[in-house]
């Protein structure tokens, strides 16, 4: 409570300090536009959901090399590590299985023990990121109960531009040394829209403790690609062929059944897609996609002393193909129809599968009055294994002034057991062991939200409160521990949980370059049949950030400040809270030239189980790294 009300206080005094309106610009933030939570192209302002935009400004602000990096300062998104040292992405205190998360709105594949890990996604694709929170499965089916996190490519430029990006930072034990490297160009010729990004990172491994027999990070490689052709046919229609591609090798060592082990680990992924678009005259478009997504995963355990190499492998590779349809209809309606069919193929070491999915989905936004948004849709998808679901959804906004609007929202969801829950499950691992179940129903999700944003010349401030009811949660329930130590868990469906919180944010702009801004999440989640708390859900998150710029120097720089408030990691350990600080400086030496510098961690916070940033500052130690970008 002392921590909440302190958090409170901090937001009383941003609002209530002095300003200079003179010195502040316009900034409208309400009017950016985004895609990810209507497919249409729509103003902020008439979305009645959650939204957070991360330009690439402030991924390079941030000294960013991979998208988890990037999520540890967005707002109610926490990082679970998982096993085989990867990061995942939680969002509203629902488990990373419930966010959605894609490229270019192209879902991924999931990989080792069904997760998506945001470490083998570089930074450098990355144009922007569009996080919807809260239930989007109207819109996109399965696995969007908390939300969806859409990373946005590069695209092609009109004009020529080339780019370079070297960064070299280490701890201060001389450890986790990372070199990284980003190159593009993208421009036109003719008719062709092109771009190509390439980007290398190699980071050292992390050891506090030699004689355990476990690398606390592994020496890691990621190397990483992505490109978009677009062919113009004509004043209205394009041609596009876009392709990902990560490669990421990690090595160190771990303790397993009594041995020493060498423990190597290579993971691919690419998506490739092949997409027309067309204007239909003035008010409509329509859009025909196909693409592939495959990923492929193993890992070779090998004892240091004597004994055979214990190999697992996972594949998975994710068709699918959509239609739709966008266009205004009379009444000042926005209607959006579309088709999708898709199928999975899984194979868990022996184990094979194979799953289909039939989505169909319309999507009304309304303009009822000058004021008054709404937004209503609907989603039927026909699953091989469970048969057919409906996700509705409803929301409004309404402007009760120029500067101030209130929103609101209802949506159901849903999630299917993913092959494995039902039929693969765990081995002995450091973290822990899972038995899958074969009889897992699906889980249904209803959430609520309410909000409203306020925005001048001054300052920006929104809240919004939450609450998602779920039925039949499938989660991981503790049922031992393996000789003592290691905690079992049975893949199951929890009757009813719930999640709920508040979130606020604050943005004010000080003049003489200098602006602020904080985001702050208050949380709780409960299993209602228990009356337990949920693993991972913070009571406490935040993310205070005090800017600088001055373009006539060339000047920019910022110190970040990350809380996270204490939670349960297993049903009998609960990890503290803490607070890790970080700052970033940066400087044009020409037009086309620029260096930075930054250290995060300043304090050295050990963030243990809790912080999810495997490989970043709370398990690294203070880490201070410079670099150079070339713009031509």
């Amino acid at each position: 409570m002392r921590k909440t009300l302190g958090f409170l206080l901090l937001y009383g005094f941003v609002l209530s300090s002095p300003l200079h309106a003179a010195d502040i610009p316009k900034k409208a933030y309400m009017e950016e536009m985004v895609v990810t939570a209507t497919l249409t192209e729509t103003p902020l302002s008439e979305i009645p959901a959650a939204v957070e935009v991360i330009e690439s400004e402030e991924i390079a602000a941030m000294g960013a090399t991979t998208l988890h990096q990037v999520l540890t300062e967005a707002q109610s998104v926490n990082l679970e590590v998982v096993s085989g040292r990867q990061s995942t992405a939680r969002l509203r205190g629902l488990s990373s299985k419930n966010t959605l998360v894609m490229i270019d709105g192209m879902r991924l594949p999931s990989g080792f023990q069904d997760r998506i890990d945001l470490g083998e996604i570089a930074a450098g694709w990355i144009e922007r990121i569009e996080i919807v929170r809260g239930p989007a499965s109207a819109l996109y089916g399965s696995d969007a109960v908390g939300g969806v996190v859409n990373i946005i490519t590069r695209k092609p430029t009109e004009e020529t531009e080339a780019w370079f990006t070297a960064q070299y930072g280490a701890n201060t034990d001389g450890e986790a040394d990372d070199t990284s490297f980003d190159v593009g160009v993208s421009g036109s010729s003719g008719n062709l829209g092109y771009v190509v990004t390439g980007s290398f990172a190699d980071k050292g491994r992390v050891d506090d403790d030699p004689s355990d027999g476990f690398t606390d990070a592994d020496d890691k490689d990621v190397r990483a690609g992505a490109a978009t052709l677009t062919w113009r046919l004509g004043e209205a229609a394009d041609l596009t062929f876009g392709v990902t591609y990560s490669d990421v090798e990690r090595e160190g060592l771990r303790f397993k059944n009594k041995t020493e082990n060498e423990w190597i680990n290579g993971s691919e992924r690419y998506t490739g897609r092949v997409e027309f678009k067309s204007d239909l005259g003035e008010n409509s478009s329509v859009l025909l996609r196909a693409y592939r997504s495959v990923y492929d995963w193993g890992v070779t355990l090998t004892p240091l002393t004597s004994g055979s190499p214990e190999v697992h492998t996972v594949d998975q590779t994710t068709d699918q193909f959509e239609a739709r349809w966008a266009g205004r209809v009379p009444g000042n309606q926005m209607v959006t129809v579309g088709i999708e069919y898709r199928t999975e193929d899984r194979e868990d070491d022996d184990l094979s599968s194979e799953i289909e999915n039939l989505g169909i989905f319309v999507q009304d936004e309304v303009a009822i009055t000058g004021r008054l948004n709404a937004i209503l849709g609907l989603r039927f998808d026909d699953h091989s294994e469970f048969g057919s679901v409906y996700s509705p959804r409803i929301g409004a906004t309404y402007k009760l002034s120029d500067d101030l609007r209130i929103r609101g929202a209802y949506a159901e969801g849903f999630r299917a057991p993913s092959v494995f829950e039902l039929y693969t499950g765990s081995e002995f691992t450091k973290r822990r062991i899972l038995i899958p179940n074969p009889d897992l129903e699906p889980q249904t999700s209803s959430t609520w939200e309410i909000g409203a944003d306020f925005e001048n010349d001054t300052f920006a401030f929104s809240v919004t409160a939450f609450r998602n009811d779920i039925e039949d949660m499938i989660a991981e329930v503790f049922t031992g521990r393996f000789q003592g130590t290691i905690p079992i868990y049975d893949a199951g469906n929890i009757p009813e949980a719930m999640t709920q919180g508040v979130e606020l944010t604050a943005r004010v702009f000080l003049g003489s370059g200098f602006s602020i801004v904080d985001e702050l999440t208050l949380l709780e989640g409960e299993n209602k049949t228990s009356d337990e708390e949920l693993l991972y859900v913070p009571d406490v998150s935040n993310v205070l950030k005090l800017a600088y710029r001055d373009p006539s120097l060339g000047l920019s720089g910022n110190v970040r400040v990350v809380t996270q408030g204490s939670q349960y990691t297993t049903p009998s350990v609960k990890a503290d809270s803490y607070t890790i600080v970080n700052l970033s400086l940066s400087k044009a030496l020409t037009s086309q030239t620029s260096i930075y510098a930054g250290i995060d961690n300043i304090f050295d916070e050990k963030a243990e189980d809790g912080y999810g940033n495997v490989y970043g500052p709370g398990s690294t130690g203070t880490f201070i790294y410079g670099g150079i970008g070339l713009n031509l």
